[in-house]
């Protein structure tokens, strides 16, 4: 499916997790979501979410404005609410010539391969977002070695 990473497309069903593009416009938005309220959502409308532009301060109101009218149905749900989060301004995936401390300390506890400076500042915004995500503490690192082979840095 467009949009998704490799290691996001388990084959049966690429959109029963939130996927990295989407959990990216989300951030950009200043919006979070539940895992229950993604769910709830029918394939078609998270197929449209992650195709969706959300670069331009316009765009991100018309995806909010979409985000909300697809999940008021549910608004009985107190787990399919949507939850306004400060936006942040140079969140760590946006410098391309500092590799988070986070990034590399997870990468070093794993026993997999760092990035170098060259290889960080070569990958999409969309990519870095991604490692950032994924070497986040509490998070299981399932994907993070598809992750760093699928960006070739593994």
């Amino acid at each position: 499916m467009l949009g998704l990473f490799d290691f996001e497309q388990d084959g049966r069903y690429p959109l029963r997790r939130i996927p990295m593009t989407m959990r990216f416009n989300l951030d950009a938005c200043g919006i979070r979501i539940s895992l229950t309220a993604w769910i709830t959502l029918s394939r078609d409308e998270r197929e449209q979410l992650v195709a969706m532009p959300c670069g331009s301060e316009e765009e991100k109101n018309i995806y909010r404005e979409h985000l909300a009218a697809m999940l008021a149905p549910h608004a009985g749900n107190p787990d399919a609410l949507i939850e306004r989060v400060e936006i942040e301004t140079s969140p760590a995936w946006s410098d391309r010539h500092t590799i988070p401390q986070l990034v590399l300390v997870t990468l070093l506890e794993l026993a997999l391969p760092a990035p170098t400076l060259a290889q960080w500042s070569a990958l999409s915004d969309l990519q870095r977002f991604a490692l950032l995500k994924l070497t986040r503490s509490g998070h299981k690192n399932a994907n993070l070695l598809p992750a760093l082979k699928e960006f070739g840095l593994a």
